[in-house]
Parts: C-alpha cells; structure tokens; sequence
C-alpha cells in the first residue's frame, strides 16, 4: 500500500481499495450471474475464472487462470511457473521462480540468469514478462527479450510453453510481438468489454488496446504456447 500511494498517490490508492472491497462483497452475487458463462479460446469454450483473489472477476485474470488450467490439464510433466501467480488459484508448479516474492517455496532467482540441472517439460508465465526489466530500477527494457530466449532453454526440445501477458504494459514487448521478433508456434489475442467478458481477435485490434484505459488493467491480452 505504501508503494501504492508513492506511485499513484493517495486518493488514487484509495479508489483501489475501494474497489477491491467492493469486488469482494459483490463476488457471491456475480458468481451466481456468471457461473456457466464461458468465453472461446481456440476452438474451445473456457469457464470464466470468478476468484476472490485479486478481483480476477474484473481484470484479465479471468481468462488467464482459465487458459492456464486448461493448458496444463495436457500431460504438463514437470512444470516451471515464472512469477509466482498459480499458487493463489489452487495449482502449485514443481518449481516457482519469483524474483521478488519471499515466500516459502518460492526461488528468488531473475529468469534471464535461472538453470536449472534439468530442463522441465512445460513452463508457464502469466502476467508475468511484462515486467521483466520494465519495472526494475534502472529500466532495461531489452531484457524482457533475454527473458524469452531463457524460458526456451529450460524447457526440453519437445517440451510445452504457456505465455500470457497484457498489451500496453511494456512497450518494448509490445513492439516485438507486434515485428515478430519474439512469437510462438501458437498464439491468440483477446480483447474485453466492460463486463470483463472476452472474446478472440486479430493481432492488430489487441495491440491498438491501452493498459489501464479504459478499463482495469489489461484491455487487450496475448496469449503464446508453444504445444
């Protein structure tokens, strides 16, 4: 909270805690309204994520817990999550690397440097490489591409990637998913309305999305995987 109100100030923090206390009162309510909605994601229809965890009712994480369940319900294996996201939703990953999270079970390692002894057989990073050098002091924005190149190391030749970040955030993974410089055997690009409901579209409508404008975090979402 006290980086909260140094970032973005007093009555904007408490805007945010305003919000979150109110999700939470609303959940029961929304649960009951939205329970068999779903959304499509490549050929499949998805539940909606509706957790008391972060509000995912109202932000990105609707979709991406789902997609990340649904993506892991595959054989996963041995699996690394990069950032440590999973664990609030109910699946812990064999290894959790979280460069700043000090909690039990968690390795506070930076992804562009982690080796493992083994490659695992899937990775996931959910909302997650988006910060990678962006939000560090100094900034380095290029890193983010390093982050890439390394998650494809620690995973076996044959192994399987799940990728998820938000349009807007990183500017210089924004650029670089919009030339092709960092791409993935698969991908999608989803976009919200203002119920927090999503749908697939094209590269270019996502990318024209803002974070944080004009809704709650991500307004457009890309979604990598590598099968």
């Amino acid at each position: 909270m006290r980086t909260s109100v140094r970032t973005n100030g007093l009555a904007a923090t408490a805007s945010r805690i305003a919000a979150v206390a109110g999700g939470h009162v609303a959940l029961p309510l929304i649960r009951a309204g939205r329970s068999f909605e779903r959304f499509e994601f490549l050929g499949h229809r998805l539940p909606y994520t509706l957790a008391r965890y972060n509000n995912s009712f109202l932000n990105e994480r609707a979709v991406e817990i789902s997609i990340a369940r649904w993506f892991l319900a595959q054989k996963p294996g041995r699996v690394l999550e990069v950032g440590n996201v999973l664990s609030h939703y109910g699946f812990r990953a064999d290894t959790v690397v979280d460069k700043y999270e000090v909690i039990p079970g968690v390795l506070n390692h930076d992804i562009v440097d982690f080796s493992p002894e083994e490659p695992f057989d899937t990775v996931v990073a959910i909302s997650t490489l988006e910060h990678v050098g962006w939000d560090e002091h100094p900034r380095r924005p290029e890193k983010v591409l390093r982050a890439v190149e390394n998650l494809r190391k620690v995973v076996r030749q044959d192994g399987r990637i799940l990728v998820t970040t938000p349009v807007g955030h990183n500017r210089t993974l924004d650029l670089a998913l919009r030339s092709g410089e960092i791409s993935f055997p698969r991908e999608s690009w989803l976009v919200r309305n203002r119920r927090n409901e999503w749908r697939e579209t094209d590269r270019e409508e996502a990318l024209g999305k803002r974070y944080g404008s004009p809704y709650t975090g991500a307004n457009g979402l890309f979604v990598g995987m590598a099968l």
